[in-house]
């Protein structure tokens, strides 16, 4: 069996009783495992997993903690080589599914009390054709000059299409079924703004505008493209408007609009985990009191890339480095700690301390560790010492890395970056540097060499 998938959305969520149900009738796949998966932000949640009975018939529950629900949903064959499915919106009531078929195609997947399949292909069939339409004018503007007798065609229909567009963006706006949430979202992902703009700069600060000023949050979180759409936020700004103001005011306009602390708390970790991909602690300086201040995430809840809110940010005290001597295999976790406080990094002639978190074989790790021998002297001869702290696992990896860099001290305590001084960093991402004066006080947290050696001039 192909796998199918039916993007299948509802409107509103109405008063329903805590259970919720879907009745699927498919008699030719009697007998084979399944998965029903649901959407949660960055999680897909397992919450049912069977077989299919001899009659083909059967339900699928919501459990009451989510009920009533409206978002996306998947359910999956598993346990073959065919594999198959369907993703399919929960219109937050009941409904039913069903496919006679051996071969389940859009035409024979039959679905009662879920009214919105024909409405978002149309809306799907409607924004194909101008968006094409708009395309292939776009195209004949840049292949035909000026002076061709039917550029002025090719110009009137092109801007017809982008009134035309506008006009289906006002429609969908008007639309409150989840159809109409739904389809601006799956355009982000692609980059398709509610406008056909002539530049990414413009199509960027379109989506971003949306976000703060339209987006249905609750949409989003159902959608299976939380990570995605947050993850594109920050680099729309991280790498095409480079407005770090405007980054940080929109921020805290969606922290306004995030009421469940379970959504911010979620949009926050992705923000911070693509910002430290990125080295941008700058960032994450300019939005840490916002997250703070919310009240929406308990202390005990910074971990991870939420970590980096409260420490790792220039203008801090880098916390001390725990420094693990393993006693025989590092398997028999036998060891004993040492504390190397931050006010000792840079002792003697040094006056500052770059300290690199690392992992082998990572990518951007690499090329970081092979030009850095070649900078090493110039740094020292400035004062500055480097040590590492590696992610590694291995201690053959480990060691086999170490053993050709040029300073002296490289750290590793073989629990990669769920180990203590990657969380008192609040380092998701490799490579993380910091540059540390010799009081142990954060200067600056960079992802590159080349950022480094700009501070260092």
């Amino acid at each position: 069996m192909k796998y199918i998938i039916s993007i299948l959305l509802t409107g509103f969520i109405v008063s329903q009783p805590a259970a919720q149900e879907i009745q699927l009738n498919f008699p030719h796949f009697a007998g084979k495992a399944y998965d029903f998966i649901i959407f949660q932000g960055d999680k897909q949640e397992t919450i049912i997993q069977d077989t299919i009975p001899a009659d083909g018939k059967f339900t699928l529950k919501i459990p009451e903690e989510y009920a009533p629900y409206t978002g996306m949903s998947r359910w999956l064959i598993t346990g073959t080589l065919e594999g198959g499915g369907l993703d399919m919106v929960i219109p937050g009531k009941n409904f039913s599914v069903e496919c006679l078929e051996a071969q389940p195609t859009e035409e024979n997947i039959i679905y009662s009390g879920n009214n919105e399949v024909n409405l978002l292909n149309a809306l799907y069939r409607e924004e194909h054709g101008i968006l094409a339409k708009a395309d292939a004018m776009n195209i004949a503007l840049q292949s035909f000059s000026k002076t061709d007798k039917n550029y002025k065609v090719f110009e009137q229909e092109y801007h017809d299409q982008l009134k035309t567009y506008r006009d289906f963006q006002a429609k969908l706006k008007k639309n409150a079924s989840y159809a109409a949430r739904f389809l601006n979202i799956v355009n982000f992902t692609m980059g398709i703004g509610t406008e056909i703009l002539d530049t990414e700069e413009k199509t960027a600060k379109n989506i971003a505008d949306y976000m703060v000023q339209e987006l249905d949050w609750e949409t989003l979180y159902t959608s299976g493209h939380w990570t995605d759409v947050i993850g594109g936020w920050v680099s729309s700004y991280t790498m095409v408007l480079k407005d770090n103001y405007a980054f940080a005011s929109d921020f805290a306009k969606i922290e306004k609009k995030l009421k469940d602390p379970k959504l911010f708390k979620s949009f926050a970790d992705i923000t911070a985990h693509n910002l430290t991909l990125q080295g941008r602690d700058d960032l994450i300086g300019m939005i840490s009191p916002i997250v703070i201040s919310s009240n929406k995430i308990n202390e005990s809840e910074y971990e991870g890339a939420l970590l980096s809110y409260m420490t790792g940010a220039a203008g801090t005290k880098a916390p001390d480095l725990l420094l693990l001597e393993h006693i025989g295999n590092v398997e028999d976790h036998n060891h004993k700690s040492n504390v190397l406080e931050s006010k000792d990094f840079a002792s003697g002639d040094y006056n500052k301390t770059l300290l690199i978190f690392y992992e082998s074989g990572c990518g951007p790790c690499e090329n970081l560790l092979q030009q850095l021998p070649g900078n090493y002297d110039n740094m020292k001869s400035k004062g500055v010492k480097v040590m590492a702290v590696s992610a590694d696992t291995d201690e053959n990896v480990f060691k086999d890395k170490a053993k050709d860099f040029p300073w002296e001290n490289t750290f590793c305590d073989y629990q990669g970056k769920t180990g203590i001084n990657f969380k008192n960093y609040g380092v998701a991402g490799t490579p993380t540097i910091f540059l540390i004066d010799k009081s142990g006080k954060i200067e600056a947290r960079m992802s590159s060499l080349q950022e480094v050696l700009e501070k260092l001039k």
